[in-house]
């Protein structure tokens, strides 16, 4: 049979104000990270994406109803009003 004994006091104890300055560290550089992560995510999606016209999102969607005007014809009419209201103003 073999034992084996651990000498716990070789260890040097940790401070407990040293562990919660690492974790309230690690927590700042998380949200840093998460920050800058989401600043990264919202530049891409601007740059890929340029602002449209309303004219042109109206084309859009008009675009979109007439593709599905077949098979749905009463949310294709839904769909060219919405158009129609976003590119003249709503008292089209």
């Amino acid at each position: 049979m073999t034992t084996a004994t651990f000498n716990s006091s070789n260890i040097a104890a940790a401070q407990p104000s040293s562990v919660g300055m690492a974790l309230r560290e690690l927590g700042a550089a998380a949200q840093r990270l998460a920050i800058a992560l989401w600043a990264s995510v919202a530049t891409r999606a601007a740059a890929k994406s340029p602002a449209l016209s309303a004219s042109e999102e109206a084309q859009e969607l008009r675009a979109f109803a007439s593709s599905i005007a077949s098979s749905e014809p009463s949310f294709a009419n839904d769909l060219f009003a919405a158009a129609d209201r976003h590119e003249f103003g709503d008292n089209a």
